[in-house]
């Protein structure tokens, strides 16, 4: 009676305990005045792209929708799918829109975590573990360091682990009872919360699967397919569900999604020990030395579902090729590995039960651990950053030390010692965790600043205010900037920035190609909010949002017209619409032999389509242009310096219609470690670290600077580091005396509604509709009813030929893939339905 109520009381016992951790961890990273979420991704990306979804749902009742105008310009809205378009967990939200949304992902990430363990409890409990073997087992996956680290991060590295283990705990069950919808559903909820994990999450079943072979199961071809197909169609028809979301997605991908990193045949195939994909590391498995000595041990097993699993992950850990499939043959990075977590758990529970039974022999634990030891050893030589050798060593050395200690305890004294020596080094990893995700979050009181009602209320009173489709901004300190590259305060606020693994491609190279504009962010996926006065004005944003006390101020020619409790609100006229009509046009060939500045200059002036027009030249377009000599500043420079210098530059040789300064100059980084920044009149440009994952290869700074008849000097700062400068160049510009106004005379104004875009003009001459919104195949542009040609105009952006008179016109956009992969998951869901009523009608 006594062992039957120890029994229950651990029934009990270990799901509250998976329970609490979640909760302690989510109040220890929130201690001292933080929030559980990160400044970069988690605030600019991971919690605004569900908002962003939340409230374009309210506005428009569109579950369904094709087009984003509000990012980027105007953008496929499957480019930033991968952020939750239609997680089945955001979109729970959306019944809740009294509760913000950063603290909704901060609830769900601790629901998540308390998921992860209690679904990882069930599934080892089904395998007739026992609960204690169960319990210690899913201690691996709760304190896992991807799990800890990327709830508040990139929360969907790991928010897709809860319908991994449902798919893991319906394959038993169909296994043993023939119901798949556990399988199915799993499978569909890890395709909508993350298609880029899914791979290895689906990869991770179907080893599962694989490792519980049967030799029946191949006596003939045949019979191998059959019991193949048999196996996992449950799964396959999981997958042909998300059809709907994952055919449009990977459409938008192979137009926009950014190149990975090359990899040499010989890289891929050639083993290699990477302790990252398993050790200590969030972007990995992010366990101890325990779990390599669990798989380790597990490869001495005799044949069993074990034995293989343990061989299958020593492969995929050890050849690249894996890596790089798993990461959708992209790049090498270790965080593919983490939907494997499950099948370590599975091996861990499985020794636990074997060493506490003594089933395992002592020259089989000895021949695993010292299997384990080697390949630490090896590994450490693989060991990227050499600034923390020694830290890793001294760490791998006492993990080492101690599940060894634990091993020979519980042989020779205390059968629970190993279960004891997992807890303790997997506590002491989360405790690590938690240190390093304290570094990154935001703090309560930046959020409330961040947040702050005049800011949207500032928004608010513009888009009521305008009639037009123009664009507007915020601006504020450099960090809140980063954070708000996609940040949509209130419905039909437009921006020019974006913050996305995909994104147009015509308007990420307009951007660094032809305008080069500064980049003042480390990460090449970013598209900043950018202060240059003519990109402003080329992409009409018009109305600048100024937040109090950060000390940001509007470029030159926007005036305050408005301040609200200190935020400060600013327009300028004289920019561009987002459509207009022209005839004041030149040709592509012309605009490719100006230089980057006169283009800037040109596309102030006029638009660039077609053949271009007889009376329009373009370097009349640009203005005038003279080399500037900037005394001071125009020799070599080797900048060698630990902290941030300061210099001031006259400007000496300015003539009063001198309104515009251009600077360029080539950057050279000596320190493979560390950025470079330099910054002329507030305008920013970095050069990422050479041994950055997302190195944004930004070697020539280039800068434009309004001039004021003030401005008699240049305000410069070198940023720390070892750096060289060369081939300085500077010119000054004056904008083409004409009315600046040549773009008002068809008075076309476009309106949104929904995806499409409404509006009418008159022209007296044919011409060209004119657009800043990026350019894609994928518009349908119909004019009085009739549809015309899409056309790529201003080297980056959607247009079309008009004819002189009254036109009424629309811009549709059609997300490609769309429409296919509905029908897909339509046919599935048919499928699924006729194979139940037969199973109903059969009895089974």
């Amino acid at each position: 009676m006594k062992k039957i109520r120890c029994r229950d009381k651990r029934k009990i016992l270990f799901p509250l305990i998976l329970t609490a951790i979640p909760v302690i961890v989510y109040l220890l990273k929130i201690n001292g005045g933080y929030l559980a979420g990160s400044k970069v991704d988690w605030l600019s990306q991971h919690s605004v792209f569900p908002e962003y979804f939340r409230q374009r749902f309210y506005e428009t009742g569109n579950l369904f929708p094709d087009f984003s105008m509000e990012l980027g310009g105007g953008q496929n809205i499957y480019n930033f799918a991968y952020y939750g378009l239609y997680n089945p967990l955001y979109l729970l939200s959306y019944l809740l829109p009294f509760i913000e949304m950063t603290d909704y992902l901060q609830i769900l990430a601790v629901l998540e975590q308390i998921a992860d363990g209690i679904l990882c409890y069930v599934w080892l409990k089904g395998n007739q573990f026992k609960e204690e073997e169960s319990f210690f087992a899913s201690i691996a996956v709760v304190l896992a360091g991807p799990v800890i680290y990327h709830s508040s991060m990139q929360f969907m590295f790991v928010s897709y682990l809860p319908f991994l283990f449902l798919a893991l705990i319906g394959y038993d069950r169909y296994c043993r009872t023939g119901k798949y919808a556990f399988v199915t559903l799993g499978v569909l909820g890890m395709v909508l919360n993350n298609f880029y994990f899914a791979l290895g999450g689906v990869a991770a079943l179907v080893l599962y699967g694989l490792c519980g072979w049967k030799k029946e199961w191949a006596s003939s071809p045949a019979v191998l397919i059959k019991s193949l197909w048999h196996q996992f169609y449950p799964a396959f028809f999981g997958g042909l569900l998300s059809f709907f979301y994952l055919v449009p997605t990977c459409c938008a991908m192979l137009a926009g999604r950014s190149e990975g990193s090359s990899v040499s045949w010989k890289e891929l195939f050639l083993p290699e020990i990477e302790l990252d994909k398993i050790l200590y590391h969030p972007y990995g498995m992010g366990l101890t030395a325990a779990a390599v000595i669990v798989v380790a041990i597990s490869l001495f097993y005799r044949r069993s579902r074990e034995k293989y699993m343990a061989v299958s992950l020593t492969v995929l850990l050890l050849f690249p090729v894996f890596d790089w499939i798993l990461n959708g043959t992209l790049y090498l990075r270790e965080k593919a590995f983490i939907p494997f977590l499950p099948l370590v758990s599975y091996l861990t529970a499985s020794f636990l039960v074997r060493f506490k039974k003594g089933v395992i022999a002592p020259r089989k634990l000895a021949a695993g651990f010292g299997a384990a030891a080697i390949f630490l050893i090896i590994g450490v030589q693989y060991v990227r950053s050499s600034k923390y050798d020694t830290y890793e060593i001294y760490v791998l050395l006492s993990d080492m030390i101690l599940m060894g200690a634990a091993l020979l305890a519980g042989w020779k004294i205390w059968k629970r010692a190993v279960c004891t020596g997992i807890l303790l080094t997997m506590c002491c990893s989360c405790f690590l965790q938690i240190s390093l995700t304290k570094k990154e979050l935001v703090t309560e009181a930046w959020m409330e600043k961040y947040e702050s009602d005049d800011v949207t209320e500032a928004v608010k009173k513009v888009l009521e205010k305008e009639d037009g489709l123009y664009r507007t901004e915020t601006r504020g300190t450099a960090e809140q900037n980063k954070a708000a590259d996609n940040d949509i305060l209130v419905p039909g606020q437009n921006v020019t920035s974006c913050y996305s693994s995909v994104t147009n491609p015509d308007y990420k190279a307009f951007r660094e190609e032809e305008l080069q504009l500064s980049r003042p962010t480390r990460n090449l996926l970013m598209q900043e909010l950018s202060n240059n006065p003519l990109f402003l004005k080329i992409m009409g944003v018009r109305y600048l949002i100024v937040r109090e006390g950060s000390g940001a101020e509007a470029p030159e020619g926007y005036q305050l017209i408005d301040t609200i409790n200190g935020t400060c609100i600013y327009e300028n006229e004289d920019v561009l619409p987002v459509g207009y009509v022209t005839d004041q046009v030149i040709s592509e060939e012309d605009f490719h032999n100006l230089s980057w500045q006169e283009k800037q200059m040109a596309l102030q002036n006029c638009a660039v389509a077609g053949e271009g027009s007889e009376d329009t030249d373009a370097k009349e377009m640009a203005g005038t242009m003279r080399e500037a000599d900037l005394t001071g500043f125009q020799d070599s420079f080797h900048i060698q310096s630990d902290k941030t210098e300061k210099i001031t530059l006259p400007l000496t040789e300015r003539e009063k219609n001198d309104s515009l300064l251009f600077i360029s100059f080539d950057v050279k980084n000596n320190r493979r470690s560390s950025d470079v920044s330099v910054t002329v009149q507030g305008e920013k440009n970095k050069l990422t670290a050479k041994s950055a994952v997302y190195y944004n290869g930004n070697t020539t700074f280039c800068y434009t600077c309004s001039l004021t008849e003030e401005t008699d000097s240049l305000e410069i700062e070198l940023g720390k580091g070892d750096y060289e400068i060369s081939d300085i160049r500077a010119w000054y510009a004056s904008p083409k005396e004409e009315d600046t106004a040549w773009w008002k005379d068809a008075g076309l104004q476009l309106q949104k509604d929904g995806d499409t875009l409404k509006g009418s003009f008159h022209t007296e001459k044919d011409g060209w509709l004119i657009t800043s919104i990026p350019y894609d195949e994928n518009f349908e542009i119909r004019i009085d009813g009739k549809e015309t040609t899409v056309q790529k105009v201003n080297e980056g952006f959607t247009g079309a030929k008009v004819t002189a008179g009254q036109h009424e016109i629309e811009l549709i956009y059609h997300a490609p893939g769309k429409r296919a992969g509905a029908a897909v998951t339509a046919a599935a869901a048919l499928l699924l339905l006729l194979d139940r009523l037969l199973k109903r009608k059969r009895g089974t």
